[in-house]
């Protein structure tokens, strides 16, 4: 037995120690993300260097492999991959790996191993993004032009990131030096915009950084999707912003700014049909005190949505928010990294009725990790996270042991076998599967608990030397607890005095699967090939006995991509993916009772969608390298083959025809032009 208050006490000491070393400037390295290295010992020297050209004999690469299991991807390199309607996203890229399930194109969401959607950690430059997607799911909101790099893991996470039962994405804008050099990165396209410029201020001292994005799909594509008789009217805008002001040789400050925007407008002019109007708004600040090798950053992310949909005069109104504002600080001891983090996060739950639910939490963790290698090839990674929780009636300390044991007897081939516990404290109740923002954020309390995870995976990981192909063959095993799901649906919603937290539910299960994936990387010819068989079951009381599939589970799942390089310039790319439909529960018969449609359902989730299948084609040009000057054409088609996927079945009832199963399609096609020029 513990005593709360003693063990907040203990863990408020903890901190404020770390936070306190972190001040005073007296910790050694601390492992912080870099995309430039410069190795100068005279100020002088650097405050009139202008650029610096570093050269390497190996090929780069798009995406590497870390010793922690996680992936680096090299912003610079992403347009050597296929395009996605002319955006080189790199959260596209992220969905196409074998360990992130084939997401449907109004699915705005990324599950990852079996794990919800809202498991996932998703950050920039430190600061958490509640939502990583925009609406209909096409898009990130990650600007491929603004950010130098990008870190992904699957499973295997230190214990010094931030919370998360799923997988995390983490992008980087600046590096440890400012820069030194004035360079502009845009493009302009059929369907979307994006650019970021990189200003100098200072020699060496100082530099500011800004980027934009903008679609207007709608403007050429405005039949692009139908629910019944509606049409969508849909655009999102994204801002960013920095500023890198190096001190002094051992003290830097850097500020970050993230905001995006999404608007969709359901019109429809035929009397009784939906109408909506639909949004949600990601913002995210940090700023970041690096003192020789420490790091200390205070940051705030907050994100709503906006739910407004009529039909047949009924109207629902759902706005959400949630807030968390969050002081961190990160060092390391020799072969010992630390982290320490206090957080208060604040969520409005659902206020569509009368009954809201308000809640504030805290959250206090202290982390390390322990990195050495051993003889023989071997090396140990262990680590311990400490979480003390506090909302309502809740206060409990989650202790998240993890431990990997690799070996590497040559430098083509290693392997590895790891465990870990992991915890989320806020959770995502998804009201629908369309990708409409009617989903909300809410802190776990004594009543709907943190969603945690057990996870062991093990694996092989190398390079096949003559043929130039990276290897990764990994499987897992997860037991999933208090995994959360709304068992009510939207028109519940219309009562005044209903509470969707009522309706929430939580059941445990288990998520195991086997993932390969092959990548060559250099040559004329490039492309990758990732297939992962995954199963994910859970059990709710209220369901049964009996488990079902979660609603993340798709047992086979394939993404390839090729590229070849026709001419010198000229590329041609090409993406297949293929993958199991999506579990839904399907309606077995209905009846209206005045004017409510009443359904009985088969069995959860016993009815899958039908397989999903989609050709992506795009074509490269880099017409000019003069001067400094890139300039590239981007032709895209999007679905190529105009597969039929469809993304929904929802069920409509009328006294000529009774109970339909009506279908929602993606517009087969999607071209798109795009020009670039970077400099």
């Amino acid at each position: 037995m513990f005593n709360s208050s003693q063990l907040l006490n203990s863990m408020m000491q903890g901190l404020t120690t770390l936070l306190t070393i972190a001040v005073g400037g007296t910790c050694a390295y601390a492992s912080l993300p870099t995309d430039s290295v410069v190795g100068v010992a005279d100020v002088e020297f650097y405050d009139n260097l202008q650029e610096i050209t570093v050269t390497a004999s190996g090929p780069r690469k798009v995406i590497s492999f870390n010793a922690d299991g996680s992936l680096a991807i090299d912003a610079s390199m992403l347009d050597e991959l296929p395009s996605l309607m002319g955006s080189r996203d790199p959260l596209a890229l992220v969905r196409s790996m074998p360990d992130v399930a084939t997401a449907n194109e109004l699915d705005a969401s990324v599950t990852v191993r079996g794990s919800s959607a809202g498991s996932n950690l998703f950050a920039t430059d430190g600061a958490r993004i509640f939502n990583p997607m925009h609406m209909l799911g096409l898009y990130s909101a990650y600007n491929p032009s603004y950010y130098s790099g990008f870190e992904f893991s699957a499973g295997r996470m230190p214990a010094t990131w931030q919370n998360s039962t799923g997988g995390a994405f983490r992008a980087f804008s600046l590096g440890e030096m400012p820069d030194s050099v004035l360079s502009v990165d845009a493009s302009v396209g059929l369907i979307e915009s994006h650019g970021a410029i990189r200003i100098p201020l200072a020699a060496g001292r100082a530099s500011l950084q800004l980027g934009a994005r903008r679609t207007y799909l709608s403007l050429l594509f405005p039949d692009i999707l139908q629910l019944g008789e509606s049409h969508i009217d849909y655009g999102f805008t994204d801002l960013n912003a920095a500023l890198n002001w190096r001190i002094d040789d051992a003290n830097s400050l850097r500020a970050s700014f993230f905001g995006n925007h999404d608007a969709m407008g359901l019109n429809n002019d035929i009397n009784g049909a939906k109408d909506g109007n639909f949004g949600w708004r990601n913002m995210s600040v940090a700023l970041e005190w690096v003192s020789h090798r420490v790091s200390v950053m205070a940051s705030a992310s907050t994100f709503s949505n906006q739910f407004i949909l009529t039909e047949g005069g009924t109207e629902l109104n759902l706005p959400s928010a949630v807030g968390q504002y969050t002081l961190t600080a990160l060092s390391a001891i020799g072969d010992v990294s630390m982290e320490a983090d206090l957080s208060w996060r604040h969520s409005t739950g659902q206020e569509g009725g009368s009954v809201r639910h308000p809640s504030d939490a805290f959250e206090a963790n202290i982390a390390a990790d322990w990195r050495r290698p051993l003889k023989w090839g071997l090396s140990l990674d262990a680590g311990l996270r400490l979480t003390l929780y506090h909302c309502g009636a809740l206060t409990r300390l989650y202790p998240q042991p993890r431990v990997q044991i690799a070996y590497a007897p040559r430098s083509w081939i290693g392997a590895f076998i790891a465990y870990g516990e992991y915890v989320k404290t806020d959770l995502l109740v998804k009201e629908s599967s369309s990708g409409l923002p009617a989903d909300f954020f809410i802190n776990a309390d004594r009543m709907i608990r943190p969603e945690s995870i057990g996870a062991i995976s093990g694996g092989v990981t190398g390079r096949i030397p003559v043929a130039g192909i990276d290897y990764s063959v990994e499987g897992y095993f997860k037991m999933l607890r208090h995994q959360i799901e709304y068992a009510g649906n939207l028109m519940l919603l219309v009562n005044q005095n209903y509470n969707p937290l009522d309706d929430v539910i939580a059941g445990h299960g288990y998520a195991a699967g086997l993932s390969v994936s092959l990548m060559r990387q250099w040559g004329r010819w490039r492309g990758r090939v990732g297939y992962a068989y995954g199963v994910a079951r859970l059990r709710f009381a209220e369901y049964g006995d009996e488990m079902f599939p979660a609603s993340s589970s798709r047992p086979h799942d394939l993404n390839a991509s090729v590229s070849f390089d026709i001419l010198r310039g000229l590329t041609l790319s090409a993406a297949f993916t293929h993958a199991t439909g999506t579990p839904y529960t399907r309606a077995r018969y209905g009846y209206m009772i005045g004017e409510n449609l009443i359904c009985d359902y088969f069995p959860h989730n016993s009815s899958r969608l039908p397989a999903y299948n989609r050709l992506d084609l795009s074509l490269n040009w880099v017409f000019s390298r003069s001067r400094g000057i890139k300039q590239s054409l981007n032709l895209s088609v999007y679905n190529a083959l105009a597969s039929r996927n469809i993304l929904f079945l929802y069920t409509s009832y009328s006294a000529e025809k009774g109970l339909e199963q009506r279908e929602s399609v993606m517009k087969s096609v999607i071209p798109s032009l795009s020009y670039s020029i970077e400099f």
